[in-house]
Parts: C-alpha cells; sequence; structure tokens
C-alpha cells in the first residue's frame, strides 16, 4: 500500500511539475518536484526500501524527460546515497535543511545528466555548460517548493502509518 501511494504522488507531482513548466514561463525556468522525494526516502526509508524508491523516481524522470534509459535512474539512486552521507554527518532534517538537500538533490540530478550526456554524446549533440544558470535557478526553485512538499510528505507518511522494520510478509 505504502508503494503505491507513494507511486501515485511522485505522478502527481510529475504531472504538476509539467503544468507548472508549461504554465509559468514555457519551460525557461523549472522546478524537479521529485528531488524532494528523493531526500525524503533517504531521511524516512531503509537502505534498500530507499534506493529501490529512488531508482523508481529517476526511472519516472527518465520517461518523463526522455533521457537515455537508466540516466536519471542511477543519479537518483547516487543523490539518495550522497543524502544519506550527508545525513549521517549533520541533521538537516527541519525545512530549511530539507530545502538544501533539495536544491542540491535537483542540481545532482540535473548537473549529473548534463556532464554524463557530454560524456557519451556525439560533438554535434552535447548539451553545453551554458545550461549552468538554468540548472542553478532549478534547483534553488527546487529548494523554495521543498518545505511545501516536506508538509505533504509528511502528513503522506503519517496517514500510512509508520511500518515496522524487519518484517518480512
Amino acid at each position: 500500500m505504502r508503494l503505491l501511494v507513494q507511486a501515485a504522488t511522485a505522478l502527481l507531482l510529475l504531472a504538476l511539475q509539467a503544468a507548472l513548466q508549461r504554465h509559468l514561463g514555457g519551460g525557461v525556468a523549472t522546478a524537479c518536484l521529485l528531488a524532494p522525494m528523493v531526500v525524503h526516502l533517504a531521511h524516512s526509508a531503509g537502505n534498500v526500501e530507499g534506493a529501490l524508491g529512488a531508482a523508481l523516481l529517476g526511472a519516472l524522470l527518465d520517461v518523463s524527460a526522455g533521457t537515455p534509459a537508466g540516466l536519471f535512474t542511477g543519479l537518483a539512486v547516487a543523490a539518495f546515497l550522497g543524502v544519506r552521507l550527508v545525513g549521517a554527518a549533520v541533521d538537516l532534517r527541519g525545512p530549511l535543511g530539507f530545502a538544501a538537500l533539495s536544491g542540491a538533490a535537483a542540481l545532482t540530478l540535473s548537473a549529473g545528466a548534463v556532464a554524463l550526456q557530454r560524456l557519451g554524446a556525439a560533438p554535434e549533440v552535447r548539451p553545453g555548460w551554458g545550461l549552468l544558470p538554468r540548472l542553478l535557478v532549478e534547483a534553488a526553485l527546487t529548494a523554495l517548493c521543498a518545505p511545501l512538499l516536506l508538509r505533504l510528505l509528511r502528513r503522506l507518511d503519517a496517514w500510512l502509518g509508520a511500518e515496522e522494520p524487519d518484517l518480512i510478509r
């Protein structure tokens, strides 16, 4: 049940992201609304469940962005692991810390995609680093949206209830 609700939430956030992109500037400025979900998974889920959830979110980003299969999947898992590492050293679970981590995750996803596509694409179709200002704006917009998404994700967690760890059904 929990996985179904999280997948439905991710699909709704992708639809909202597409609508915002279309109606607010026609794609000039975007926000990655799934990056806060990756950060939330890093704080609330176990290692295996969180990594699989991040991979699912990345796969949804792959499908919605039209990128090569697995690009955002791998980057989302890398962002999940990075947030887990930072979370082990510093407690950033408040709204401001969550916003900062969400912005960093969005920048990891977008800049990582540009870097990997530059490595693997033909020279005439490689994305340029001139996209960096746009990627920074995307990270900032994601960070601005993150506290609202944190409230939504916490309400979903409260509604679904906490799962008991190490229980096999």
